[in-house]
């Protein structure tokens, strides 16, 4: 029986290249409206231009006769951290790669057996769009910490952490589209995805910090349109930010652990806590550690030394990677229970691509050419014997 070609499959990968109808019309060489019945079902590329969509968009074609997902919609708001001028076109682009990074979620899940989800239920509160106080925000910040067995002091190293306990990251590069992080809630599953552009631990781990904020506090009680909302969506970050700096810096143990104003101080902090200056700033402020004052006086420094743009210790303390979907492909590959074309095959993308989303190391999914040695020398008398003396 020939395989279908699925029609949502074209507007997927359209979508997930930041691309238009017209852009891929353009490309190639037919009407917008052609491209829109290809879309809906309504006609059906011919085998050479489907080889032209294939090219353009960068998708093998078996991705377009892959069948849609049951589920083709996040089931709660996809909450994205992003400069205000980032384009429709690039959330939704952003959005498609969520459902494919979920899909290969889903795929690696058939074969092995990855960690449950270990998040708390919170009753989160919000009477007439106030932002939650901060005695609340704390709170939450204490329950996951309590869930995940964190204790009060630095977390180590928050990747681990986040997927040990169920939670499924993706680092993909963005291409500077100004969005720094999005987090959504997929078939009761937690995803964050992080922007690779993103080069220094201290902001991954805030960012890790602020996802995990949404997907605690804000995922039941949000939709889609409420977060285009520029009241609700500043509220909904300010509440995420707090949440950050909540989790990562706990108020006891680290307001024991400053005792001065001094930039260089809060360098050595950095060390310790593995958070941006800025962000102990701000924590600082909210928790009232330090006096106005003192708190004016580190922002001026920090403009002093152009601290603002990139900090002390950036380029020294390493950043934490994801690594649980690159650890089950490996399991499969290194047990043979899947070749790398095979999984190249089945998750309908090219192998770079997949290795991005599972952050393999880049190769690990190209096919190779069989090198093994298949013949040896004679032995070296026989061959004299055979055929006579040189002359």
């Amino acid at each position: 029986m020939d395989k279908k070609l699925i029609p949502y499959r074209i507007r997927q990968a359209r979508t997930s290249r930041s691309m238009s109808m017209s852009e891929l019309a353009e490309l190639l060489d037919v009407s917008k409206q052609l491209v829109s019945q290809y879309e809906t079902g309504k006609t059906t590329p011919s085998m050479g231009k489907l080889n032209e969509i294939s090219k353009v968009l960068r998708y093998p074609v078996s991705f377009f006769y892959k069948p849609s997902p049951q589920n083709e919609s996040a089931s709660s708001v996809v909450f994205f951290r992003s400069n205000r001028t980032a384009k429709v076109k690039c959330k939704n682009a952003a959005k498609e790669k969520m459902e494919i990074f979920c899909e290969i979620v889903d795929y690696i899940e058939e074969y092995v057996n990855l960690p449950k989800l270990n998040f708390p239920k919170v009753s989160y509160e919000d009477e007439d769009l106030n932002p939650l106080d901060n005695e609340t925000i704390e709170m939450y910040a204490t329950a996951l910490r309590k869930a995940w067995n964190l204790g009060n002091g630095p977390i180590g190293n928050l990747m681990v952490e986040v997927q040990k306990n169920g939670i499924y990251v993706s680092k993909i590069s963005l291409r500077l589209q100004k969005i720094d992080a999005f987090s959504v809630w997929m078939n009761n599953k937690p995803y964050i995805f992080l922007n690779d552009d993103k080069n220094t631990n201290a902001r991954i781990r805030f960012d890790i910090a602020h996802e995990l904020g949404h997907l605690l506090m804000h995922a039941d009680y949000y939709s889609s349109e409420d977060f285009e909302k520029k009241t609700i969506k500043d509220k909904l970050e300010d509440e995420a930010n707090r949440f950050a700096g909540a989790f990562l810096m706990p108020k006891e143990s680290f307001s024991k652990d400053v005792f001065s104003s001094s930039i260089d101080h809060f360098i050595q902090l950095k060390r310790k806590w593995k958070a941006s200056i800025s962000s102990m700033i701000y924590r600082c402020d909210a928790l009232g550690i330090l006096s106005d004052n003192q708190i004016k006086y580190l922002k001026d420094q920090m403009t002093r030394r152009v601290y603002w743009r990139k900090e002390p210790l950036d380029n020294e303390i390493p950043i934490e990677r994801p690594f649980m979907c690159k650890q089950a492909i490996n399991l499969l590959l290194d047990n043979n229970v899947l070749t790398p074309s095979q999984i190249s095959e089945d998750i309908g993308c090219y192998p770079d691509e997949i290795e991005e989303y599972c952050y393999l190391e880049k190769g690990t999914l190209a096919i190779k050419t069989d090198t093994s040695n298949v013949i040896s020398l004679k032995d070296r008398k026989f061959r004299i014997k055979n055929e006579g003396p040189l002359s």
